[in-house]
């Protein structure tokens, strides 16, 4: 169904998706989104080329029949406003876009909460138990990994092992991934 056919209540329960190579860059790509009227709000961090690369962003008017505007911060600056376009060919913005405080204050605690929930870096002084249990599991580290806690909830099925939200909207992570900075993509 055309997601503009669907004008109904949207959830704002936020929904999350993981990809995790673990014998190649680590965490690929990880996501958490929320639903507020028409449009979604969330935060990325996912590897492009030997880099990884984060950022907040809006779909506005993503359900609806209006032209959805892909905005991003510049990396975790939230508070320095929308200052790309991703869906535009030329995605930076002449100038910044305020992001509304309310919207600031909710993307800034939905990421705190997902990031402590399933993501370590290794270069964090505090991840020294996650260190240990990806050296019993035979992991090795990547930049951005997936806390041992987590692992289980991943589906391990393929070279990329991966976990949805059951909420997850299908055309939200189809219309990111078609224009985001990241490289990865679903098979």
């Amino acid at each position: 169904m055309p997601r503009a056919r669907r004008l109904k209540a949207r959830a704002t329960t936020p929904q999350q998706f993981i990809a995790y190579a673990p014998y190649g860059v680590g965490v690929m790509c990880a996501l958490v989104c929320f639903e507020r009227g028409a449009d979604v709000y969330g935060w990325w961090i996912g590897a492009r080329d030997a880099e990884w690369h984060m950022a907040y962003f809006k779909l506005e008017d993503f359900f609806t029949t209006r032209q959805t505007r892909f905005l991003a911060t510049e990396g975790m600056d939230l508070y320095g406003g929308w200052k790309r376009l991703y869906s535009a060919r030329e995605p930076e913005l002449d100038k910044p876009e305020p992001v509304a405080d309310d919207a600031a204050h909710e993307l800034d605690r939905v990421q705190g909460v997902f990031a402590a929930e399933w993501l370590f870096f290794d270069d964090d002084d505090a991840a020294a138990a996650e260190r240990k249990a990806y050296d019993r599991y035979n992991l090795p580290l990547a930049h951005v990994n997936v806390r041992a806690k987590q692992l289980n909830k991943l589906d391990k099925h393929q070279a990329v092992w991966t976990c949805y939200s059951r909420g997850l909207d299908a055309a939200v992570l189809d219309y990111l991934q078609r224009h985001w900075p990241l490289d990865y993509r679903t098979p």
